[in-house]
């Protein structure tokens, strides 16, 4: 026990702390499936829902009327999606913050600020995840919506992210051989989903290349469905826009 201790004592911290997937719900999800994943990196917990897609199969369509919808869940049935979730920041009055494209329409500007780090938009059926500064060379893109901080950034946790406030959050990413998705995680700092959005083997076969937050605490929301299973993880308010996740038509 000694010889356990001092061993023990030797390891660095950051490896003891790593996290990992302690159990995956189904264990071998499809595309446009919800899953639920729960994390751990020894000391805390984390409960995450993600659904992925590939292009080919889905688009992503940004719904920008707070007044229409009273809930992602609305919005998604109303227009028949799979999945839905939160989008970006927006004031007190529910006039969005950053940049706001849907249907090709320009609903709210570009802004600049620190905060509005990226843009996470769809050109040609196809999405994209770029930093706020190089949007401008985007044309032509059908759907935008601009939020930030950047989480993953070239299969790298982003330097510099806040370790100090828990909230739930949500996010939108791109991960290897074409594969999107987004997903919700509760309490968790802005930090640890830096690192636990990159673990090996949060996607089965694939990897998160980049990852944009997306409006947090109260605003997040997550909604989908499967079959005749419904996940739900409802906002404590009405949000400004959302991103809807449907099926391409055959």
């Amino acid at each position: 026990m000694r010889w356990l201790c001092f061993f023990l004592f030797l390891i660095p911290a950051s490896v003891l702390a790593e996290w990992r997937v302690v159990d995956r719900q189904p264990a071998e999800p499809g595309e446009g499936v919800p899953f639920k994943l729960r994390v751990t990196n020894g000391s805390q917990a984390a409960e995450l829902w993600l659904i992925v897609f590939r292009p080919s199969e889905f688009i992503v369509k940004i719904v920008g009327d707070s007044e229409q919808y009273s809930s992602v869940q609305e919005a998604a049935a109303t227009l028949n999606a799979v999945a839905g979730i939160n989008g970006g920041y927006f004031r007190p009055d529910s006039s969005p913050v950053g940049l706001l494209v849907s249907d090709g329409k320009t609903l709210h500007r570009f802004e600049s600020a620190k905060l509005l780090s990226g843009v996470f938009f769809v050109r040609d059926g196809r999405p994209g995840i770029v930093r706020s500064q190089n949007f401008s060379k985007i044309k032509g893109a059908s759907e935008a919506v601009q939020s930030g901080p950047f989480l993953v950034e070239s299969q790298k946790s982003v330097v510099g992210l806040n370790n100090d406030r828990s909230a739930p959050r949500t996010f939108v990413f791109a991960g290897r051989n074409a594969l999107w998705g987004f997903g919700i995680c509760r309490s968790v700092t802005l930090a640890d989903m830096g690192e636990l959005l990159l673990l090996p083997d949060l996607l089965n076969k694939s990897r998160i290349v980049t990852a944009l937050n997306l409006d947090g605490g109260s605003s997040t929301q997550f909604w989908a469905r499967s079959d005749d299973r419904v996940v739900s993880s409802p906002a404590f308010s009405v949000v400004a826009d959302y991103l809807l996740l449907l099926p391409k038509k055959k």
